[in-house]
């Protein structure tokens, strides 16, 4: 597992990196392998991320000068979105603009005991997310199987007698196949329908309105009124599953 700490305050790193390895080394006694590394400042940890060398969770201080936090977390995110961030900071009320950005938590620099009971649900997180990362599954189209990774599937749409399927990394994939034919095979990974003929991945879903949902993508779909509580309680137990 490959951390980060973001903070201009040496007293503030000193003090998060004590109790990251006092957890990793003393309670987990050494049996998951991981890595601290430290910035002090935001520009040095998006140049190694541009560079490739991601963390899978950063601990990111919002008040810094140069980039803040909130700048940083934005970068993250447009490179890696499955990163884990933890904003510090030391003013409560900036939690509330953190949500903005997805944060997976808000640690107040007053209360830094508060990162003992986080990191726990941190290494959940990140070993369910490992296991799901080639989480291919096959459909039966109508003349032929195919196999998806369920991570990948952006939205699937219906196209005359065919589907079409929107992989984050290969495009778009025609098969034919009915899209009620799938949606109960799909539903249990999140993949759920928001009007007739078009299935959404709750992944990648950054907003729900009272008439569409908008995609991280920036595509917008209608929402049909009578599937809305159906999306909006689905996308809420997705969110509260992926905190655990």
């Amino acid at each position: 597992m490959n951390i980060a700490i973001c903070d201009d305050e040496m007293s503030s790193v000193e003090l998060m990196d004590e109790k990251i390895r006092k957890y990793m080394d003393e309670t987990l006694k050494g049996e998951k392998p991981y890595r601290i590394d430290v910035f002090g400042d935001g520009e040095s940890l998006i140049k190694e991320f541009e560079a490739g060398n991601y963390a899978d969770v950063v601990l990111l201080d919002i008040d810094m000068p140069g980039m803040d936090g909130f700048e940083a977390a934005s970068h993250i995110q447009r490179i890696r979105e499955e990163t884990l961030i933890l904003f510090v900071t030391n003013y409560e009320d900036k939690v509330y603009q953190s949500y903005e950005y997805h944060p997976f938590w808000f640690i107040r620099k007053s209360r830094p005991e508060d990162l003992d009971g986080v990191l726990p649900k941190i290494v959940r997180k990140i070993e369910a997310e490992n296991e799901k990362k080639n989480h291919v599954i096959e459909l039966r189209a109508d003349n032929e199987t195919i196999r998806i990774d369920i991570n990948r599937v952006i939205y699937i749409t219906s196209f005359k007698h065919d589907i079409i399927i929107k992989d984050s990394e290969k495009g778009d994939l025609q098969v034919r196949c009915k899209i009620s034919g799938i949606e109960n095979e799909l539903q249990p990974f999140n993949i759920i329908r928001i009007q007739r003929g078009v299935l959404v991945n709750c992944k990648y879903i950054s907003k729900i309105t009272s008439r569409e949902v908008i995609l991280t993508t920036g595509e917008r779909f209608g929402l049909s009124r009578s599937c809305a509580e159906y999306v909006k309680n689905e996308y809420h137990n997705y969110i509260r599953s992926s905190l655990i």
